[in-house]
């Protein structure tokens, strides 16, 4: 009978063991299916005026179990290399004219990670004058010192007749200007710091949403880009460093970037300042 208790119990003590492995076995495996579904974080660099959308982006990508989280730069070169580097998951700031440009001058293999999402055209702005013809003899212009900018705002004074830039040449700077009738000051600034040299200057170009976030009424628009000269530059697209590939969160995110929700705000917000490609 003692035999036969002592059987019984240890049989009861094997099934509870087994019971209690295979308790452990399931809990493990809980835990790792917990895992895989907890949230993704990532780190992208922006500049301040893209700073309102992107905190949008963040709102709607948290529901999708995405943390976004940003830092805002006050240097695109800092904000290319901090990508190149691997310290931001991506960027979002620049067009694909100004990053080639920046790729070539600094050795970077940043590339693009989807279409360009939105844009602003870039205008010629003053708050002494009220047109270009008003604009006097010797007057001081405050251009972009970066090669893609500047380019690009030589081709507007050009195209509103102030001076002619010589044929064929894809990046003009103020080298290429064959003709300057009002003998104007070129005064090359850094995108960033503009707005500070804006009141010393006779006038300068900038994109609209650096006019428009100046909320300065004083500021008269002599000249602005026509939709088929800013639709063929592009527009802000998101970066990353090279190679990579197959970025679940960012395509996403241009995923909703190109919803009807996403332009229906940023027309709103930026009370049409800031143009998506379908509805420029």
């Amino acid at each position: 009978m003692k035999k036969n208790l002592r059987a019984i119990a240890a049989i009861t003590a094997a099934l509870g063991l087994a019971a209690s492995l295979a308790a452990c076995s399931s809990d493990g495996a809980g835990d790792a299916g917990a895992a895989d579904e907890q949230d993704v974080t990532v780190q992208v660099g922006i500049l301040s005026r893209e700073q309102p959308e992107i905190e949008f982006l963040a709102k709607h990508l948290k529901e999708e179990g995405i943390t976004l989280e940003f830092k805002s730069f006050d240097d695109n070169i800092a904000l290319n290399r901090a990508t190149a580097e691997g310290s931001l998951d991506a960027n979002f700031f620049q067009n694909a004219t100004y990053l080639k440009a920046q790729n070539e001058s600094t050795g970077q293999n940043l590339q693009a990670y989807g279409d360009w999402l939105q844009t602003s055209a870039v205008q010629f702005v003053s708050s002494k004058y009220d047109s270009i013809d008003a604009l006097p003899d010797g007057a001081s212009i405050g251009i972009a010192n970066d090669q893609a900018n500047r380019a690009r705002e030589l081709q507007l004074l050009e195209s509103n007749g102030l001076i002619e830039l010589k044929a064929g040449v894809e990046l003009p700077s103020t080298l290429d200007i064959t003709a300057n009738p009002k003998n104007i000051k070129w005064v090359e600034v850094d995108p960033r710091s503009r707005v500070g040299a804006f009141p010393d200057l006779d006038a300068m170009t900038a994109p609209a949403i650096t006019v428009y976030l100046m909320e300065d009424p004083s500021v008269n628009a002599l000249a602005e880009e026509t939709p088929e000269v800013y639709e063929t530059y592009g527009g802000v697209l998101w970066v990353v460093a090279e190679g990579t590939t197959d970025l679940p969160w960012l395509d996403t995110a241009i995923e909703f970037m190109q919803s009807d929700t996403y332009k229906d705000w940023l027309a709103d917000h930026y009370k049409n300042i800031k143009k998506t490609p379908q509805a420029s």
